[in-house]
Order: structure tokens, then sequence, then C-alpha cells
């Protein structure tokens, strides 16, 4: 698993955890605080597994140019 994949896993694992916490919490000024915070993590992860696979075999080259 490549770095960038690993990093949106993780960051997907952060933002739904902190939405099942939003969904359990009663205070409307922690609510309005946890989206602000949370929906770029979900949005990143979902984003970075959207992501198509590059080329490369070994990490730190580059996908062109007989690589």
């Amino acid at each position: 698993m490549t770095p960038e994949k690993k990093s949106g896993v993780i960051s997907l694992i952060i933002g739904l955890i902190g939405y099942v916490y939003l969904i359990l919490c009663s205070n409307i000024f922690l609510i309005y605080m946890g989206t602000a915070l949370f929906t770029p993590f979900i949005i990143y992860g979902f984003g970075i597994l959207l992501n198509p696979n590059t080329r490369r075999k070994d990490e730190g080259q580059l996908p062109f140019r007989g690589w």
C-alpha cells in the first residue's frame, strides 16, 4: 500500500469516527465545530481512494521515460 493510500484510509477512518461521535453528541456548538473539522477528512479519504494507480513499480520512480 502506498503512503498516499495509507493516509487516505487513515483520514477516512478518522472522519467516520468523528461523524459517529457527532451523531451521539447533543451540543449544537460541538456538532457545528465537529462537522467543520471532520468533513475535510472524509473528502480527502474518498478522493485518495478514487485516484487511479500510477504505473510506477518502485518508490520514487517516475511513470514515464522508460520506467
